[in-house]
């Protein structure tokens, strides 16, 4: 039996094959990578979020005195002095920033839109406090456009979410 001998162009074309099938295999490989690296992005990116907006609550809900400003602030704000009105409007911005935040990065696709709906129910569930439209009628310029534009969508639309959060609740066995 004889063997056929290979010249060295025969080696280079064995060669390109394994190299074409090597770079076709490893793009799968990045491809799947990629994918994998955008789902964690995606999951760190609501996580931050998340953890970004619920800092911000538990800022104002563990503090006695930050909650009793934030209440009056929304409820009845004519009764708020200047400094009392200058730290709510502080505070306030930071949760309204993170608000603008998650709108953005729901519109570019590393949030999930649900999360960026949740907040809406919030800004939904403050549209009919005179402390809110005070300030989004003072505030508003300083975020961007499309961010107003949202908002003021928001407020001009029918949803409610209130759920009492901003009424007063008498204890149960008295009356008002």
């Amino acid at each position: 039996m004889k063997f056929k001998k290979f010249k060295l162009s025969d080696y280079a074309q064995i060669a390109e094959i394994i190299s074409a099938f090597a770079i076709v295999l490893s793009l799968f490989f990045v491809g799947f990578q990629l994918r994998d690296n955008a789902k964690a992005t995606r999951s760190a990116t609501a996580n931050a979020s998340i953890a970004s907006i619920s800092a911000w609550f538990a800022g104002i809900g563990l503090s006695e005195q930050a909650s009793a400003n934030n209440y009056t602030a929304f409820t009845n704000p004519d009764v708020l002095t200047q400094e009392e009105w200058f730290q709510f409007v502080m505070g306030f911005h930071a949760g309204m920033f993170s608000f603008q935040n998650s709108y953005y990065l729901a519109a570019e696709g590393t949030l999930d839109h649900e999360i960026r709906n949740s907040l809406a129910s919030l800004i939904a569930a403050l549209k009919g406090q005179p402390g809110f439209l005070r300030y989004w009628q003072q505030r508003k310029s300083i975020f961007f456009p499309e961010f107003q534009d949202y908002v003021d969508g928001i407020i001009a639309s029918d949803q409610i979410n209130t759920q009492g959060v901003y009424k007063k609740i008498e204890p149960t066995g008295t009356t008002p």
